[in-house]
C-alpha cells in the first residue's frame, strides 16, 4: 500500500474514530442473495486501497469486484451516527463522478445512507465536494453521482451522517463496491444540485436554437397556467400579448381588465428581467381616454430606437373598432397615453373603410422603412369583403394603402415575425379563431403566406378558448409563443399562457426500460420539468433537437433522483 494511502487512513480513523460499538441484532448472512459480475466502465479509475470508520464486515469487500461480499459498518440504534468509507487510486487523477454499488435485498438497497457528504483528497486533507440529503433508497445497480466540478484527486471519502437500515432494522452503512472516474460527456450535462422537489427533474439550457423551419415540432406548455394573470382586486381578463426584447429584459404588453372594475379595456406592460421566470408589477401605459376600449396592441422597436405601437380602439359615434397608433422613447411612456381619436390610422383603397370593424387584430411589421398592417374586418358582410387576413402598407405609420388579402382563411391575424435560414427569409404569422387551437403560417415574403398549420391546442379547461397570441423572438431565435386564453366562450375571463419551442429530453432506465420525458412541462423558454414516477433511477439522458427526433446528446450512465437539477452544455 502506498505511504500516502496509509497516512490518509490513519488521519481519517483518528478524525472520526473507529471504536467498536455494542452489537445489535444483525443479519445472519453477509453476502447478497445472487452474485453477479461487477461491471466497470472504461472511464472508471481502479481502486487500489480502502478504509472505513468501522468494519462489522471487512472493508476489503469494497474493492474485490464481487457484489456478493459486503462491507458493513458497525450497527447502531440511531440513524444519527457518522460512519465513513474511503478509497484511493494509485495516483492523482481527474474525477467528475463517483459510483458505489449498494447492498441489495430484492429490489431495494440496505444500509444506504440518507444524508452523506462526498470528500476528495488533495494529498494532505479531505475537501468537501458534494452534499446529498434525503437520498432515496436505491433500487438496483450502481449509484453514479456526477460531482459539481472536476477534481484532481487521489482518493474519495463518503461520510454518512444519517444512516439507513439493514434487513433487521439496524442503522448501518453498507456497500458492495466503490469506484470513481472521469467522463468528458458529463461536461456537457452538468449536475447543478437538488431542490428536493418530489418526483421531478429540472433540465436547464434546453431552449430552441437559431430558427430552422424544419425543427418546429417540440413545444412544451409552461407549467404555470397561467403565466401572467390579472392583478387582484377586480375583474380578471387580460390577453393580446405582444412581446418585445429590451436589452437583457423583455417587455410583455397586454390588454384587457387588469384587476379593474369598470369593464373598459386598457393596455399595460410587465417586464421580465430573468427570461420569463418572474415578472415585475404591471404598469398601465395606454388608458382608455375618450374611448370605450383600448386593446389588441402590437409593439415593435425600430432601428432608430423608437418604440411603436398599433392598437384597436372602440369608440366614436357610432362606436366601432378602428386601429390607432402611439410612439415612445422608452417603451413605457407613450404618446398618446390614452385613447385619442386624433391618433387613428388612415386607409385608402379599402372599400367602406368607415364601416370596417377592425377588432382582435392589427398586426404591425416593419421592414426597410415600410410598415405592414395585417388586419381583419368583422363587418365584412356589410363592407363587401371576405373574412380573411387583409394587408396594407405605409411609409409613415399613419397613412396606409390597402394591397389585398395575404391569407384567404377565416382566421384572425395576431403577429408576424421575420426569420432567416440558409440565407432565405421566412415570415411567421400567428392566428386563431377563438377556439381551442392556435395556428401559424410561414411566408416567403410579407405578402405571400402558405396555408395555415396547427401550432398548438389548449392544455386544459383554463385555456379552452384562445383569443390572442404573440411570438417571443430575438436574434433570429423563436423562443415560443404567449397566448391569451380563458375557460368560457364569452371570452371575458382570459389570462396569458405560454408554450415554448424546446429541445426534447428523455431519461430511460437501464434496469427497467422505463422512460420519462414523453410528457414535459416548461418553466420559461430554457427550462423543462421532467416528471418521474419513482424517486431514483439509474440510466441515461437523451437530448433531442426541437424537431423531437434529431439526437444531440447521450449522457453516460447516471443516477437521477427526485429534485435533481441538470444543465445541458452543448
Amino acid at each position: 500500500m502506498k505511504l500516502y494511502a496509509v497516512l490518509f487512513m490513519a488521519a481519517a480513523v483518528a478524525f472520526f474514530g473507529c471504536g467498536k460499538t455494542t452489537l445489535q441484532k444483525i443479519a445472519v448472512a453477509k453476502v447478497m442473495a445472487t452474485q453477479q459480475a461487477v461491471v466497470f466502465q472504461s472511464t472508471d479509475i481502479p481502486v487500489t486501497s480502502v478504509a472505513a470508520s468501522s468494519a462489522l464486515w471487512p472493508a476489503a469487500a469494497l474493492k474485490d469486484s464481487n457484489d456478493a461480499t459486503i462491507w458493513s459498518s458497525n450497527t447502531h440504534t440511531s440513524a444519527s451516527v457518522t460512519e465513513w468509507a474511503a478509497y484511493w487510486f494509485s495516483g492523482f487523477d481527474s474525477v467528475n463522478y463517483i459510483k458505489v454499488l449498494p447492498r441489495y435485498s430484492g429490489a431495494g438497497a440496505l444500509g444506504f445512507p440518507v444524508n452523506f457528504n462526498i470528500y476528495t483528497s488533495n494529498g494532505s486533507s479531505w475537501v468537501l465536494a458534494a452534499t446529498d440529503t434525503a437520498f432515496p433508497a436505491p433500487r438496483q445497480g450502481w449509484v453514479i453521482l456526477p460531482l459539481p466540478f472536476t477534481v484532481y484527486t487521489n482518493g474519495i471519502q463518503i461520510v454518512a451522517t444519517t444512516l439507513g437500515k439493514d434487513d433487521v432494522n439496524n442503522y448501518v452503512f453498507q456497500l458492495a463496491e466503490v469506484s470513481a472516474g472521469f467522463d468528458t460527456k458529463f461536461d456537457h450535462f452538468k449536475f447543478m444540485g437538488n431542490n428536493n422537489v418530489y418526483q421531478q427533474n429540472e433540465i436547464r439550457n434546453v431552449g430552441s436554437g437559431a430558427f430552422n423551419p424544419n425543427k418546429m415540432t417540440n413545444w412544451n406548455y409552461d407549467e404555470r397556467s397561467p403565466l401572467i394573470a390579472a392583478q387582484p382586486g377586480g375583474n380578471s381578463n387580460i390577453y393580446a400579448p405582444s412581446i418585445q426584447a429590451n436589452g437583457g429584459a423583455w417587455n410583455v404588453y397586454f390588454g384587457g381588465w387588469d384587476g379593474t372594475t369598470d369593464y373598459h379595456d386598457r393596455i399595460s406592460v410587465t417586464v421580465t428581467n430573468d427570461n420569463f421566470l418572474t415578472f415585475n408589477p404591471h404598469t398601465l401605459v395606454i388608458d382608455k381616454g375618450v374611448m370605450i376600449h383600448m386593446n389588441n396592441e402590437t409593439v415593435i422597436k425600430t432601428s432608430d430606437g423608437i418604440w411603436r405601437m398599433f392598437y384597436t380602439t372602440y369608440g366614436g359615434s357610432p362606436a366601432i373598432n378602428k386601429p390607432g397608433y402611439a410612439t415612445s422613447t422608452n417603451g413605457v411612456n407613450w404618446t398618446p397615453s390614452s385613447g385619442n381619436a386624433a391618433y387613428l390610422l388612415n386607409m385608402s383603397g379599402y372599400a367602406n373603410w368607415n364601416n370596417a370593424d377592425v377588432n382582435g387584430s392589427n398586426v404591425m411589421y416593419n421592414e426597410s422603412g415600410t410598415y405592414h398592417l395585417y388586419f381583419n374586418d368583422f363587418n365584412y358582410a356589410s363592407t363587401g369583403h371576405a373574412f380573411a387576413v387583409h394587408h396594407a402598407t405605409s411609409t409613415d405609420m399613419v397613412n396606409f394603402s390597402y394591397t389585398g388579402d395575404v391569407l384567404s382563411e377565416a382566421l384572425i391575424a395576431q403577429d408576424v415575425k421575420k426569420f432567416t435560414y440558409n440565407s432565405n427569409s421566412y415570415y411567421l404569422m400567428a392566428m386563431h379563431i377563438n377556439s381551442n387551437q392556435l395556428r401559424y403560417s410561414i411566408g416567403t415574403s410579407p405578402v405571400n403566406f402558405a396555408a395555415s398549420q396547427q401550432l398548438t391546442t389548449n392544455l386544459g379547461s383554463a385555456d379552452q378558448y384562445i383569443t390572442a397570441a404573440g411570438f417571443v423572438m430575438k436574434d433570429n431565435r423563436l423562443y415560443g409563443v404567449l397566448y391569451g386564453a380563458g375557460p368560457v366562450s364569452t371570452l371575458d375571463h382570459n389570462a396569458i399562457h405560454a408554450k415554448w419551442l424546446q429541445k426534447k429530453v428523455l431519461f430511460i432506465s437501464d434496469g427497467t426500460g422505463a422512460q420519462w420525458g414523453d410528457i414535459e412541462r416548461a418553466y420559461g423558454p430554457d427550462r423543462i420539468r421532467l416528471y418521474m414516477n419513482t424517486n431514483i433511477e439509474t440510466g441515461h439522458f437523451y437530448v433531442y433537437d426541437t424537431d423531437g427526433s434529431t439526437l444531440l446528446y447521450t449522457s453516460p450512465q447516471v443516477t437521477m433522483r427526485s429534485g435533481d437539477i441538470w444543465e445541458y452544455r452543448p
